[in-house]
């Protein structure tokens, strides 16, 4: 039966803090950083963000799915269907990301959060 499924190992199951790459997109000024390894057929993504005070709201989005957050530090204000509600840290917020959503950092300082859903973003 092994034969058929993969062996787990470091390479596919484990990402290191020393291998972190915090990334960002022209449009925005987040930081992004990958906590789960690109492999196989996974559709869970996990990914830690970084917020710097003053920046502009996401705007609201809606795609398939699931979404879970987790503030670290900071405060976000999450929109949902039109609801606002503020997170602060060690809040979370679990939603389906067919729901009307959005995001922003409305603390004076830079919000740190895990962003994970499904399906994989890229």
């Amino acid at each position: 039966m092994q034969y058929f499924v993969d062996t787990p190992t470091e390479a596919r199951s484990v990402r290191r803090a020393d291998e972190l790459q915090f990334f960002s997109f022209a449009d925005s000024a987040n930081l992004f950083a990958r906590l789960t390894n690109v492999s196989g057929d996974r559709q869970l993504d996990a990914i830690l963000v970084r917020l710097p005070a003053g920046q502009p709201p996401s705007e609201v989005t809606t795609h398939a799915g699931e979404e879970f957050l987790y503030v670290l530090r900071g405060e976000i204000t999450l929109s949902l269907e039109g609801a606002t509600f503020v997170l602060h840290a060690g809040d979370s917020a679990h939603y389906e990301s067919t729901v009307p959503h959005g995001w922003a950092n409305t603390a004076g300082d830079e919000t740190v959060l895990v962003w994970v859903g499904t399906p994989r973003l890229f």
